[in-house]
């Protein structure tokens, strides 16, 4: 039975900032300098492991690059802290088997034999790693020499103390090491004949078959070393006298035939120790644990005591190798008694395997197998995201919110690699969505691949895994989480369980499409999008009748009836509401509350978080389907059935959020849940289960409207809003998505926020119509949500600064959409922008006794004009500058003349505009004196290239506005400028002379030259002498 179920656990998912800065390389020579410091950055590791030190932190180790680097980080928090990479002067000698790492003191002291015989003896202070501040020193490594390892060959290295160690040598021989002073090694021989041996197999050519090669080891008291040897004998070595004090041969035994013949392949973890009890993994049969007791007499004599041998219970046609077990106290399976537990880590190529051995009693006689997942939630859910019947939309989607960022680069990079890209601007086929899926699968599998077992806090079950920053940690399993990872397996099962399989059955024989739109359905109930008026009962009918009628089989339903007559249904769901989703029995004092950020304990609260909420709907889902198919009694079921929806409707809030930002999700359930809202140490299993209860007490009590954990994204994601990226453009959709499906119908302040969001889409047409769909400024002004209001103190740079600041000036219609109309201009939607100022004008000349600040005028009418003059309603754009000489200024004015007058695009068109509607002003003039010189002016300066198109259009200009004279000047004048072209000159004369006669009073007939008068008669005669 699946007792145990898979937590994912990447560091890097909680901790965004770039690790660059708290990277530290050490080299030991020049040598290291070159290639090394490139080809590790890549994640991958030969080895991974982790120990606890006395400050409770825990430090991950990792050898890669053929164990010639070593990689150091404390889990609690890479970012603050350092990942220290040590390139090694040469890989060590036997993997990670000639290494030992150990904290004495303040320090972290590494020993390793390299490949060339030496010993690297390194000290690094535990603070060096913990701070950025903390500088390393001088004389922070040793190399020392301190035996001829050419002859005999070093196997295993082992530390019993901070000053003793012991070299296992490939010919059985041990080798003792002890630190002198100036951390000199003095060596050390055991009692035994194996330099004898090793030295005849030299001058005899013999070969040795190395049975007795020490696989591993354990320290017992400080005074006895146990040794396991490759053909499964066990040593006792006394470490007062370096002799061996007893000898056991586990592979003479009634219970194995042929026994003796079976070898270890190689070193490994295959004994573990709890208290005085040993445990011994033998490769007999398809494998089996030796358990036994050790004791010492009075006499200081060990004794062996052998308690029990367990089989394994792998399967004969499966190929599975033994990586690392330990043995614990028992964990809380709610099992009929325990005594200890042996956890026990298989892996099958990149395949791993974790079971707990259960021994019921002192004994140690009676035992049983739990069972855990070999793989997470998320990986059993990642089946189902490409199944969106061709949405490739939708697939990409899924496959965004499920892996990393740093994944889909690393995908998208190997599938250029091999010729498989989109082009820009194109999009994702199925096709393409297959082949990325493929390889993030993949990179998701190779960074789960184990290494080795650690217990943390001596009972939480933790896999090291060889991708850094990477690790599983194995949750006990609740309930409702039994029954989901155990719904094929057949077992000891209570009413609930039948009750919740019977739902889950009948639930697969409908299509996911269907499930997911009733599931849709019932979040609509909820948000009032299906109408309020209804009954329950004809709520769930209406739902049957457009989702289900048409979709089942009858027989399926008989089935389920069935299954279900049995059944006290109210009971069940009393029983699964109050007992096994909203637990209200957990408290703050159930856990420690943590007053610094753990990295670690974050992400395992974060995922596991996921999981519990996940399962938890998809039972609640599955008893609201049923009803559906139901004529209910709604006085006996409506109180469990409101319940029922009201926790579907939070948890696939939740879940949808989870898939935006897992991260800002799991920092707002800290904040609501713990002070300093940092969550918690994760100490053991309890206080993992209580915190999680408390946070989904939490969630449940949280209000539907303006619920808590969504104000946070939209604070984030909308309200915060300035540019916008890839990234942030696609959570920002997201959301909106989960607005329009959660948003609380009828409520006033979630259609606003629903208009923000809207906009933040470029969804401009939804953002206007909720805009305008309320009175805002009068109905919610004093109702925001501090997120809302508090905007009106953010930055200047926050594009809702202007528009929540208009809801508390006394115009603050006018003002309301004069913001709004700025923001569509800048989104560049100036179909919106313009029908927003129309209305912010309209609420100004309509709320006359209103009084507006000037400025607020002048950028009104601004932004008026912009939009006008964009449009092209030239007559309309001049009125405005006509009528509002109060409001904007000359040279306001100026500007816009000026731009529009020299606008390539604009210039003609408002022209003749301009001199049709002065034109058709005979009995007044269009243009105010100060407009007409304005205009002049630009015109004029337009003239200084002699522009024959250029003069006419000031020609006409002076015309319309009844300055003949001006007009008639202007074109003499400019005939003075091109002498030497007669005709051009000629043509000029007439049109004076022609202006000059329109005037009745022949005494009227005149232009100034300079200070010269020039009449008619004056110009006729230069004429004809053209």
């Amino acid at each position: 039975m699946l007792l145990l179920s898979k937590v994912d656990v990447n560091l890097l998912e909680f901790d965004k900032r770039t690790l660059s800065k708290n990277i530290v390389n050490l080299y030991f020579n020049d040598e290291t300098l070159s290639e090394t410091s490139i080809d590790y950055q890549r994640g991958d590791s030969d080895y991974s492991n982790t120990f606890e030190l006395s400050n409770n932190e825990y430090l991950s180790y990792h050898f890669s690059m053929d164990f010639s680097v070593l990689t150091l980080y404390t889990i609690g928090s890479i970012t603050n802290g350092k990942t220290v990479n040590l390139f090694l002067p040469n890989p060590t000698l036997n993997k990670n088997y000639t290494f030992t790492i150990q904290e004495i003191d303040t320090k972290l002291a590494i020993n390793m034999i390299l490949r060339d015989g030496v010993v690297l003896s390194i000290a690094l202070p535990i603070d060096f790693l913990h701070s950025d501040n903390e500088s390393l020193g001088e004389n922070w490594f040793n190399i020392l020499n301190p035996y001829d390892f050419t002859v005999r060959v070093p196997h295993l290295l082992c530390a019993v103390s901070a000053e003793f160690f012991i070299v296992f040598l490939e010919d059985g021989g041990l080798l003792g090491l002890r630190k002198c002073e100036n951390s000199y090694l003095e060596p050390i021989l055991f009692n035994d004949n194996s330099y004898l041996q090793s030295i005849t197999q030299i001058f005899t050519r013999k070969q040795s078959t190395k049975c007795e090669r020490a696989i591993s080891c354990v320290v017992y008291l400080q005074k006895f070393l146990i040794v396991l040897t490759q053909h499964c004998h066990l040593k006792f070595w006394n470490l007062q006298d370096f002799s061996l004090v007893l000898e056991v041969n586990l592979a003479e035994s009634n219970y194995f035939e042929n026994a003796v013949n079976r070898t270890y392949e190689a070193p490994g973890e295959y004994m573990t120790m709890f208290s005085n009890f040993l445990t011994i993994y033998l490769p007999f049969g398809n494998g089996i644990f030796q358990i036994a007791e050790l004791s010492v007499d009075g006499k200081g004599k060990i004794i062996f005591n052998r308690k029990s041998v367990i089989p394994t219970n792998l399967s004969s046609s499966s190929i599975w190798s033994l990586v690392d077990l330990a043995m614990l106290k028992p964990l809380d399976f709610n099992l009929s008694s325990s005594y200890l537990n042996i956890a026990v880590l298989w892996k099958s190529g990149c395949i791993s395997k974790l079971q707990v051995l259960n021994l019921s009693d002192e004994d140690m006689q009676a035992h049983e197998w739990i069972e855990s997942t070999n793989r997470s939630l998320s990986d059993m859910e990642a089946e189902q995201d490409l199944k969106v019947n061709g949405d490739t939309e939708k697939g990409y989607l899924n496959l965004k919110t499920r892996y990393s960022e740093e994944a889909f680069k690393q995908a998208h990079k190997v599938l250029s690699e091999n010729n498989i890209i989109i082009l820009a601007g194109e999009p994702c086929t199925m096709d393409y969505l297959a082949n990325l899926e493929t390889v993030l699968r993949d990179l998701k599998n190779k960074s789960d691949e184990v290494s080795s077992l650690t217990i943390y806090r001596n009972e939480i079950i933790v896999t090291n895994c060889l991708r850094r920053y990477n690790y599983s940690v194995f949750a006990i399993n609740s309930t409702l989480e039994n029954v989901y990872y155990n719904i094929h397996n057949e077992y000891n099962e209570d009413d609930l369980t039948r009750y919740l399989k019977s739902l889950h059955g009948f639930s697969t024989t409908l299509s996911r499409q269907v499930l997911s739109n009733v599931a849709e359905k019932f979040i609509a109930i909820v948000s009032g999008e299906i109408s309020k008026s209804q009954t329950l009962n004809e709520k769930f009918t209406s739902i049957f009748k457009s989702d289900l009628e048409s979709n089942f089989e009858v027989s399926n339903l008989k089935l389920l009836f069935g299954a279900l007559s049995s059944l006290d249904i109210i009971a069940l769901l009393n029983d699964l509401i109050y007992n096994h989703i909203n637990d209200l029995t957990a408290h703050a004092n159930d856990f420690i509350v943590s007053i610094i950020r753990d990295g670690f304990s974050s992400v395992v609260i974060m995922e596991s978080f996921y999981q519990v909420i996940f399962i938890q709907r998809h039972f609640v889902f599955q008893v609201l389907l049923t009803f559906a198919f139901l004529d209910f009694d709604s006085t006996s079921f409506s109180n469990q059935l409101n319940i029922l929806l009201d926790l579907h409707f939070k948890q696939s809030l939740i879940l949808s959020l989870y898939r935006i930002d897992k991260c800002l999700l799991i920092e707002d359930v800290f904040a609501k849940t713990t002070r300093p809202k940092l969550g918690i140490q994760l100490g053991s299993y309890s206080q993992w289960r209580n915190f999680l209860a408390c946070c989904l007490s939490n969630i449940y009590d949280s209000s539907l409207a303006m619920n808590f954990y969504f104000m946070r994204f939209f604070d984030t994601h909308v309200c915060r809003y300035q540019t916008i990226d890839d990234q942030r453009r696609f959570k920002s959709k997201l959301l909106m998505d989960i607005g329009w499906s959660f948003y609380i119908r009828d409520d006033q302040v979630e259609e606003l926020m629903l208009a923000m969001m809207f906009f933040v889409c470029d969804q401009y047409e939804r953002a206007y119509e909720f805009f305008q769909l309320h009175d805002y400024a009068v109905s919610i002004a004093e109702s925001l949500p501090l997120c809302i209001s508090d905007l009106a103190n953010r930055p200047a740079n926050n594009i809702w600064k202007p528009l929540v600041s208009s809801f508390k000036v006394p115009y603050r219609h006018s003002s309301y959409y004069y913001e709004l109309s700025v923001l569509f201009f800048r989104g560049n939607s100036v179909d919106y922008a313009f029908k927003c100022i129309k209305k912010s004008i309209e609420y100004s000349m309509k709320n006359v006794d209103i009084i507006e600040p000037v400025e607020f005028r002048q950028y009104q009418l601004k932004l008026y004009l912009d939009l006008l003059f964009h449009f092209s309603l030239f007559a309309e754009g001049l009125d405005v500058l006509r009528f509002n000489h109060d409001t904007l200024s000359d040279d306001i004015r100026k500007n816009y003349f000026e731009k529009v007058l020299q606008s390539t695009g604009q210039s003609d068109t408002f022209f003749a505009t301009l001199l049709k509607l002065c034109h058709s002003h005979n009995n007044s003039l269009y243009l105010s004196i100060s407009d007409y010189k304005i205009i002049k002016s630009i015109l004029a300066s337009q003239l200084q290239d002699n522009n024959w198109t250029n003069l006419k259009k000031l020609y006409c200009f002076h015309v319309v506005n009844n300055h003949e004279r001006a007009a008639a000047e202007l074109m003499y004048h400019y005939s003075r400028l091109n002498p030497k072209d007669s005709e051009l000159k000629r043509r000029c004369f007439l049109i004076v002379i022609n202006v000059l006669c329109t005037f009745d009073d022949e005494r009227d007939r005149w232009i100034l030259n300079g200070s010269e008068i020039l009449k008619i008669s004056d110009l006729k005669k230069e004429l004809e002498n053209i």
